[in-house]
């Protein structure tokens, strides 16, 4: 006599009844059913996860790749790194601080977008060091680094100091040509390709062997600081000895049309101080 599948109590005589538990007994357990990961053989990948595989990842994904608690998307690529843009990756980083030892002042006068009112209301371009607010001893004798390897495109070895009557001139018309770069005395540029340039100003010499073509490694000393461009040169010498520098963007400069805040974290992050943060626009 037929029996039921897993039972040891005899089938019903009423045929049935003995029709729907022999229907009952061939249906497979649904908890014996593979799971659709099962099904797929291990060496298939479906079309479309392949396609998906082979597109490349979005910046925006990269960016979260960045977060320390979350997995990298492919199970066998490498831990996300500390910064995910890398300096061969964008122009704007990897850049040393253009003085040994200095940290970067959070003084809002010396940041970039600072406004300058002596000069018509004119704006901060660049990050200036100064001694009581970078962390070290600045003199003349303290070397201006090239924050990174390039070629000199300007080098004045041939700079006269301002006099009283060109400070006079500049006061009549700071946006007249030429005037702010005077301002900016004796100065030192690095063109670092990919249309970034660092400048170098108010430098009191220029280091020996520097002139236009030279090509110069990261942390080569390029200058000296000083205080020339300015006022104090003839009116109180050695009082204003700081390094103003500039990260230029093509025909803008590192931070321009941002807060002076938001200018100094650009900075840091060109310097490797701070890691990427979401383009806030202040």
């Amino acid at each position: 006599m037929l029996q039921a599948s897993g039972s040891n109590e005899p089938a019903s005589e009423n045929p049935s009844v003995a029709a729907q538990q022999a229907d009952q007994a061939e249906q497979p357990d649904p908890a014996d059913a593979a799971s659709p990961i099962e099904q797929t053989p291990a060496d298939q990948t479906p079309v479309s996860q392949q396609a998906q595989a082979s597109q490349p990842t979005p910046q925006s994904q990269v960016a979260q790749q960045d977060q320390p608690d979350q997995p990298p998307d492919d199970a066998d690529q490498p831990a996300a790194p500390t910064q995910v843009i890398q300096p061969d990756d964008d122009p704007l980083r990897g850049f040393i601080v253009p003085i040994a030892g200095a940290c970067i002042t959070e003084f809002e006068g010396h940041l970039p977008s600072a406004p300058r009112a002596y000069r018509n209301h004119g704006t901060h371009e660049g990050l200036d060091f100064y001694q009581w607010a970078s962390c070290v001893t600045i003199s003349t004798a303290t070397e201006a680094l090239a924050a990174k390897a390039g070629v000199i495109i300007r080098a004045d070895t041939d700079y006269i100091d301002i006099t009283p009557d060109d400070w006079a001139r500049f006061q009549q018309d700071w946006d007249a040509p030429g005037v702010l770069d005077e301002a900016r005395g004796r100065q030192v540029w690095i063109d670092h390709g990919r249309g970034i340039v660092t400048r170098y100003a108010h430098l009191s010499a220029i280091a020996d062997g520097v002139a236009v073509g030279l090509e110069v490694d990261q942390g080569q000393p390029i200058g000296y600081v000083g205080e020339s461009g300015q006022q104090e040169v003839y009116l109180n010498p050695g009082s204003d000895l700081h390094l103003h520098f500039e990260i230029r963007i093509g025909q803008s400069w590192l931070g321009e049309g941002r807060s002076p805040q938001v200018g100094r974290q650009l900075y840091l992050q060109a310097f490797g101080l701070a890691p990427p943060q979401p383009d806030s626009g202040g």
